[in-house]
């Protein structure tokens, strides 16, 4: 939409429902147009959504807008945009009065910076994730989580983008049994963008919030990397992948971007296929996101140290270099000037080279390969009591480097084991033994086929008079 028609918009100078004076447009999209508009006797600034005309009488279409309004309505985190209005005008115009943001789409940074360091992810996922945590709660499930849907806001008092979560208008709304939206929402029909589908959303089966945690992984995966896990120009083709196909490390995918493993451990785990392999709902999602946040800053502090280190002892070293040009030019002055007949000294030709100045030990460690396993495989691996993958599991780790993890596996005994790169390590997983309380039964040994000899044989008790075998004797 260009400026001069958005100048030239009817509406602009109009007030919608008696309370919004529309001032500006600012946007449009398939079902209508977003207006800057001030909320008469609040004086507060809003963004104001209205339907277009064509379709503000559709039965279908008013089902949905209701269903977005009172999906949003009851939110009320600071990471969702608020809503704080909506109804039909007397025209049967739609409205939605919502939280006016100032910033940008997370889809304009991407564009323009191509990915987000993994410092800034964590971050960002973090803030989506609570969120999700409330709609959750509250029985919403977004369904069309992407990078036009999060938006990062100026906020007032904030040194950093605040993320607000938009566009709940597809959102599955239900409480108990009953459920507000019977329209769209029922298992065989599918809704929201394929490339950040979860498998069952694909199929078209019913949803659960595992499915919003599978899709924010694909936004994760997509802000590391710079590209989304799946990839094709045809959606059926893209929406097969995530029914069948395993996504590659980001290890893999962006071996420059110094993604720590523990941060590429927990987002293909929001990736697996199976609902019930996944993090199971977002506070569990957001704590291991964010038990990453410290790999991330240490080797983004180690990246910059050593090129800082090596910057500085180039310029501690300058002097040096210095000299030894000057020693050079006197040299060739010196062999300019001499006479042709003088005596000449030969000695062994050395030769330097400047770069062999720079301190070895601003070398990068090499980095090895560890790999674990179990046995059952599938067992979940923890270090200092953060999960880092599950077996089988491939680790990087400096050559000179060792980790103690725990292996964990529901129905079996925890295990220790150590991570060394080079050499793969197997542990054995046992079942629990029973209760210290538990009955045990012991079976009596079988006797002895064999006869005793006569020395060997026990004395027989005599039976006196008052034994109660004599009786029948």
């Amino acid at each position: 939409m260009s400026v001069e028609l958005a100048q030239h918009d009817p509406l602009i100078g109009h007030t919608i429902a008696d309370r919004f004076l529309i001032q500006a447009r600012v946007g449009s999209g398939g079902m209508g147009a977003v207006y800057r508009a001030m909320q008469l006797g609040l004086d507060r600034d809003v963004a104001l959504k209205l339907l277009k005309e064509e379709v503000s009488w559709d039965p279908d279409t008013i089902t949905r807008f209701h269903r977005e309004a009172k999906a949003m309505s009851l939110l009320v985190h600071p990471n969702t945009v608020r809503v704080f209005d909506f109804g039909q005008t007397y025209d049967g115009t739609l409205y939605l009065a919502m939280e006016l943001l100032e910033g940008e789409l997370v889809t304009k940074r991407l564009e323009r910076e191509g990915a987000l360091s993994p410092g800034e992810v964590i971050r960002v996922g973090a803030q989506i994730l609570s969120s999700l945590h409330e709609a959750h709660a509250k029985g919403i499930v977004h369904r069309d989580l992407k990078p036009d849907n999060i938006y990062l806001a100026n906020v007032e008092g904030h040194a950093q983008p605040v993320v607000k979560v938009l566009d709940f208008g597809i959102a599955k709304v239900f409480e108990g049994e009953n459920r507000f939206d019977q329209l769209e929402t029922q298992a065989g029909t599918v809704f929201g963008t394929p490339r950040y589908m979860s498998p069952e959303q694909a199929q078209g089966k019913a949803l659960d919030a595992r499915s919003d945690l599978y899709s924010v992984g694909v936004l994760l995966y997509q802000l590391l990397a710079g590209v989304a896990p799946f990839r094709d120009e045809d959606a059926v083709v893209v929406m097969a992948k995530h029914i069948r196909e395993k996504p590659q490390s980001l290890a893999k995918i962006a071996p420059t971007r110094r993604i720590p493993p523990s941060l590429d451990a927990v987002i293909l785990r929001a990736l697996e296929k199976q609902p019930d392999k996944r993090w199971q709902d977002a506070v569990q999602f957001r704590s291991a996101l964010e038990s990453c946040l410290p790999d991330a800053e240490a080797r983004r502090s180690a990246h910059t140290g050593i090129f800082w280190r090596a910057q500085q002892a180039t310029r501690e070293r300058w002097p040096w270099f210095a000299g030894l040009a000057i020693l050079l030019v006197g040299v060739i002055v010196g062999v300019a000037i001499w006479p042709d007949d003088a005596p000449v000294a030969t000695e062994p030709e050395v030769l330097v080279d400047p770069m062999d100045l720079v301190v070895e030990a601003n070398a990068a460690p090499e980095i090895g390969t560890a790999e674990l396993d179990s046995d059952p495989t599938g067992a979940e691996v923890y270090h200092e009591g953060r999960y880092i993958g599950s077996t089988p599991l491939t680790w990087e780790l400096p050559m000179s480097e060792r980790m103690s993890v725990e292996v964990r596996r529901d129905g079996f005994e925890p295990a220790s084991s150590t991570l060394i790169p080079g050499e793969p390590q197997l542990v054995i997983l046992h079942r629990p033994l029973p209760p210290d309380d538990e009955p045990v039964i012991r079976r009596r040994p079988p006797r002895s086929t064999e006869s005793a000899t006569m020395e060997e044989a026990p004395a027989p008790t005599p039976m006196g008079p008052d034994d109660p075998y004599t009786r029948f004797m």
